[in-house]
C-alpha cells in the first residue's frame, strides 16, 4: 500500500511541476508580449517612466524563464543559473549602498566558486562514453 501511494504522490508532482511551469510559461508569453507591444511607447514617460523599470521587467523575464527551466531540469547548474540571475538582477536593478553591491558581487563569487569546486558531475553510461571518445 505504502508503495503505492508513494507512486501516486510521485506522479501529482510531476505532473503539479509541469503545470505550474506551463501557467509561468503561459504568463511570461503574454507579459513578454504586452512588453513588445509598448516598446513604441518608451519615448512616453507615463507608460515606461523611465529605462530601469524597462531593465527590471526584463529581468523578471529571464528569472521566470531560468525559473522554467529549472523545474522541468532538475540540476544544480539550472539552480546555479536562477540564482545568478537573481542575485545579478538585484545587483543591476537596486542603487543603494556600496556595501550591498559588494556583498551581491561576493555572492556571485561564491556561486562560481561553489560551481567550480564543490560540483560534481554525475556520470552516465552515455557521458563515460562521451568523455571517452572525447579524450582521443
Amino acid at each position: 500500500m505504502r508503495k503505492y501511494i508513494t507512486l501516486i504522490f510521485k506522479y501529482l508532482t510531476s505532473f503539479l511541476e509541469y503545470f505550474i511551469a506551463f501557467m509561468l510559461a503561459t504568463g511570461i508569453i503574454l507579459l513578454c508580449l504586452r512588453m513588445a507591444s509598448s516598446l513604441g511607447n518608451i519615448p512616453n514617460l507615463d507608460v515606461w517612466p523611465n529605462y530601469d523599470d524597462l531593465l527590471e521587467t526584463c529581468f523578471n523575464l529571464i528569472i521566470g524563464v531560468e525559473l522554467i527551466r529549472m523545474m522541468y531540469h532538475h540540476t544544480a547548474d539550472s539552480v546555479f543559473e536562477v540564482l545568478l540571475f537573481a542575485i545579478a538582477r538585484q545587483i543591476i536593478i537596486d542603487h543603494s549602498s556600496i556595501w550591498i553591491t559588494f556583498v551581491g558581487v561576493c555572492s556571485i563569487a561564491v556561486l562560481y566558486a561553489t560551481r567550480k569546486y564543490l560540483f560534481c558531475r554525475f556520470q552516465t553510461p552515455e557521458s563515460e562514453a562521451d568523455d571517452d571518445n572525447s579524450s582521443n
